[in-house]
């Protein structure tokens, strides 16, 4: 997805003040996210500072399997770090959060966290020094959208050329996630003389982008990743492929073929 790469290089610098307003701790250290012969790849895995995992995803859409990835996390983190993580989905979109946040099966129970970013107090993002937490911050319920641009554009004044042009492209990219407020960001670029530069051709957040061939390269690779979300969950937790094909809303016929191949 489009955020994705945004919000992972956002997180990978550790936005130390949502990690706390999350947790109500302090990080320790960060540890590893990506897994030996899987391919998954955690969005924040850190210890912190009494010593429990917290396992973090951002998700900026609903996904019905969500339950499953995380079940299939915690195993990959308490296999690797011997204890099982305190687990919590983020949810930054657009429409309503609608992530379910547990697992009942016959044999089976497993929960986790499920919280909109829109639903905490985000005034320790806004006035953190850490410049990715000003950034996350756009995505929470802003009460005050001038004060808030105004602020954090006086803060990317402040940056380097280089680090101001990445995080301003960072902000642009997160606020199409809001779209209520994205009009007043651009006003407050333009105040500000900082232009923001987009490629027509091969940005999809370009004004008259999201052409026909990135909705269909968006379509592919949404499509690809729900087949390889449904036969993991096919191989490890031996689920129907009718049940899974439903739930997913995949192609059977792509599913059984994708399978076979594995086989």
């Amino acid at each position: 997805m489009i955020y994705d790469k945004t919000l992972r290089e956002l997180f990978s610098e550790v936005p130390t003040s949502l990690i706390k307003l999350l947790t109500n701790r302090n990080i320790n250290k960060l540890l590893e996210t990506s897994f030996p012969k899987i391919e998954r790849e955690a969005d924040l895995i850190v210890e912190l500072e009494d010593g429990e995992i917290f396992h973090l995803e951002i998700q900026s859409i609903n996904d019905n399997f969500m339950p499953y990835r995380m079940l299939e996390y915690g195993l990959l983190i308490n296999r690797t770090y011997k204890k099982f993580p305190k687990q919590m989905v983020l949810y930054v979109g657009i429409e309503k959060n609608k992530i379910k946040n547990s697992i009942n099966l016959k044999k089976l129970s497993f929960s986790y966290d499920v919280i909109d970013i829109r639903d905490i107090d985000c005034n320790i993002l806004i006035n953190s020094n850490k410049i990715q937490d000003n950034v996350l911050a756009i995505l929470c319920n802003i009460k005050n959208p001038n004060q808030f641009f105004d602020k954090i554009t006086k803060k990317l004044l402040n940056l380097n050329n280089k680090q101001r042009e990445e995080y301003l492209r960072k902000l642009v990219v997160l606020a199409r996630l809001r779209p209520n407020i994205y009009k007043e960001l651009e006003k407050n670029l333009k105040e500000y003389k900082m232009p923001f530069i987009l490629d027509k051709k091969y940005d999809p957040l370009y004004k008259d982008g999201w052409n026909e061939a990135w909705s269909e390269a968006w379509s592919e690779a949404e499509q690809t990743s729900k087949l390889n979300d449904a036969v993991i969950v096919i191989q490890q937790f031996n689920l129907p492929i009718d049940e899974v094909v439903k739930s997913l809303n995949v192609d059977k016929n792509k599913l059984l073929q994708k399978l076979k191949e594995i086989k």
